[in-house]
């Protein structure tokens, strides 16, 4: 199966990315491609001038065209709508050394479900409902404080996953044209896209009356991911290694 991992400098936007070196996350990424089993078709999604980094352990590149960021998650839906079939995408700081257990009914999955979002996150979609987003995205109408983290996004429903990718645009869309310019997120690095992706694609499943299948349900144990407060966990073995 086809596994993607996205890769850009050009967005550097988080609590941990923001303070951490470049080298050190693309050294994340290199760990990720050399634990992930061989049995993948590996495959890089990023920039002309980021080839090399990962050529050593990939079977594919996928050139990324230059263009704006919007919201984190951007990559991840750009090469999806990029793909057909099946396919899954990985977050960079995601570890696993064994294939990952996939039903084989499963069409769409992700990593895990967020039970309760921050109140930081909340308040962005209030913005947005405030702003008037019902009216162009319908499914921001149900009532939901939970989310769905994309540290894994498979897809092999190619109707669904437009239908989702569509969703996500006319997001985009709307938060360019009636929040960037009153509230400055995108100018002041705020990051909008925890509300913006990870809470649409959990609205949408609401709206369908269904929900995608779950990673963390049947390989947590398989399972590292170092998002967040534990982003910077190798860093000291990043250090050492740069010594050597």
């Amino acid at each position: 199966m086809r596994l993607v991992w996205t890769y850009s400098k050009d967005f550097k936007r988080g609590n941990k990315n923001n303070t951490l070196p470049h080298d050190y996350i693309q050294y994340l990424y290199k760990k990720s491609l050399e634990l992930t089993p061989n049995s993948y078709h590996k495959i890089i999604y990023t920039d002309e001038e980021n080839v090399d980094l990962f050529k050593p352990y990939i079977d594919e590149v996928i050139i990324r065209e230059k263009k704006e960021f919007i919201f984190l998650a951007d990559l991840k839906f750009d090469i999806a709508e990029l793909l057909d079939g099946e396919f899954l995408i990985t977050d960079g700081d995601m570890i696993f050394d064994k294939e990952m257990f996939i039903p084989s009914n499963t069409d769409i999955g992700f990593e895990l479900h967020i039970d309760k979002v921050k109140d930081t996150v909340k308040g962005f979609k209030k913005i947005l409902i405030n702003e008037g987003i019902i009216q162009y995205v319908p499914c921001w109408k149900h009532d939901n404080n939970s989310s769905i983290n994309l540290g894994l996004m498979y897809f092999n429903n190619d109707s669904l996953k437009a239908e989702l990718i569509k969703e996500y645009r006319k997001t985009q869309d709307f938060f360019m044209k009636y929040i960037e310019p009153k509230y400055k997120f995108i100018k002041n690095n705020i990051q909008f896209s925890a509300c913006a992706s990870q809470m649409l694609v959990k609205q949408f499943f609401i709206d369908k009356g269904r929900e995608p299948y779950l990673f963390k349900t049947d390989n947590f144990d398989k399972l590292v991911h170092l998002g967040g407060k534990g982003k910077d966990m190798l860093f000291d073995d990043f250090k050492i290694k740069k010594l050597i």
